[in-house]
């Protein structure tokens, strides 16, 4: 498992979104964002948004975020919390198809001198200096959590936080259990999988303070296990011939998908928001 699978494995899933329509609710064409779907307590929507009143208290104050969004897809979240919270932000993807694709948005935007989007693994040194770095459902992917972490520290100033929100597993995986989560991060491309204890403890191995802990489990709509089933048998069925036209980390997404939700239904991964303050 390597960056270049994981870019691959997301230019194909673009590929994809541009050949179904129906596919794009979920991939981030229709709102810039590829984020988990939750649901807002107070207006009873299920939306890609929800997050953002987590997210939205950890922001420094109004127009001083120099942020970086380390995995910005399509460059959703740097949109958003310029328009909200204004500042200058930055997006790094190791995806060239998402990368072209924010670009793209920012310039017919008019927002090429508040918000640039590089081509980079956020393992590589990073673009500038930031007071405050935020991480939604791109830290799963990292094959080396510690060096990932370092790597954000080293550009994030005095006082600066770091927000990441991901599927995070429990400590202890039951063996029922184990075979679905392997399964999961290989076809997802999720070498490592912290769960919320580790990353804590490695943050603060680091200095780092936890300023803030949210699991929003209970925010999901998990389907119940015989529809779930009944997807998969569908989804496999179709394995083969999307793998004969070129798409087969496309089934893998699908079926890690599957396995995930699988996974949330049992409480065995976690949505889980952790803030850490320099």
């Amino acid at each position: 498992m390597t960056t270049k699978d994981v870019s691959l494995y997301y230019d194909e899933l673009h590929r994809w979104t541009e050949k179904d329509k129906s596919f794009q609710v979920f991939s981030g064409f229709e709102n810039d964002t590829i984020h988990r779907f939750l649901i807002d307590a107070g207006s009873g929507e299920f939306s890609p948004d929800t997050i953002y009143k987590f997210i939205d208290p950890h922001m420094p104050p109004h127009a001083t975020s120099r942020a970086l969004d380390a995995g910005c897809g399509y460059g959703g979240t740097c949109f958003r919390c310029l328009r909200v919270h204004g500042g200058r932000w930055s997006g790094v993807t190791i995806s060239r198809e998402q990368w072209s694709y924010a670009n793209g948005i920012a310039k017919a935007r008019g927002l090429e001198g508040a918000i640039d989007f590089h081509l980079l693994s956020y393992d590589t040194p990073l673009p500038g200096r930031y007071n405050v770095i935020v991480a939604i459902e791109s830290l799963i992917h990292a094959a080396d959590p510690s060096a990932t972490l370092k790597n954000f520290i080293s550009s994030l100033d005095a006082g600066g936080r770091i927000v990441i929100v991901d599927d995070m597993p429990v400590e202890h995986v039951n063996e029922a259990d184990a075979g679905f989560l392997a399964n999961f991060k290989q076809a997802w491309r999720c070498p490592v999988a912290l769960s919320a204890q580790a990353w804590t403890a490695l943050a603060q191995s680091y200095g780092l303070r936890l300023a803030a802990k949210e699991d929003l489990t209970h925010l999901l709509k998990p389907r119940p296990e015989p529809d779930l089933d009944a997807a998969f048998a569908d989804l496999s069925s179709q394995r083969a011939d999307k793998t004969k036209r070129g798409f087969a980390r496309l089934s893998d997404a699908e079926l890690g998908g599957l396995h995930l939700e699988r996974l949330h239904r049992r409480g065995t991964v976690r949505y889980v928001m952790l803030v850490f303050e320099k």
